[in-house]
């Protein structure tokens, strides 16, 4: 009888101590994802930081160096941002305005002078 009651404890200590790792296990997973999405977005926000760096140090002749086909940004024929969903570029007088999408997550506008 006693060594039956201690099987008992044996298998129930079993039971749920698997049902921990599990959950435990699940719990870790999605907070991997979860940081490599969030690293991700945090990686797009410092190539646009750079890219709004580099074009306002760039910003003469803006329209004839700057080029957007195929959800990729040019500068001088050379890739400045891949994933661009959308693009757009208002020069008025001496003030720059660009609106840039990227991979619909991140969507900045941009306003600077000439």
């Amino acid at each position: 009888m006693k060594s039956s009651f201690t099987l008992l404890e044996i298998i129930l200590s079993i039971i749920i101590s698997s049902i921990i790792i599990v959950y435990t296990l699940g719990f870790a997973k999605e907070i991997f994802l979860d940081n490599k999405t969030s690293q991700e977005i945090e990686i797009k926000k410092v190539d646009l930081l750079f890219a709004k760096a580099f074009l306002q140090k760039n910003s003469q002749n803006l329209k004839e160096n700057l080029e957007y086909k195929n959800k990729t940004l040019y500068f001088k024929n050379s890739t400045l941002l891949e994933e661009v969903e959308k693009f757009e570029l208002k020069i008025q007088n001496d003030e720059v305005s660009i609106f840039i999408n990227t991979n619909n997550q991140i969507e900045q506008i941009w306003n600077f002078k000439l």
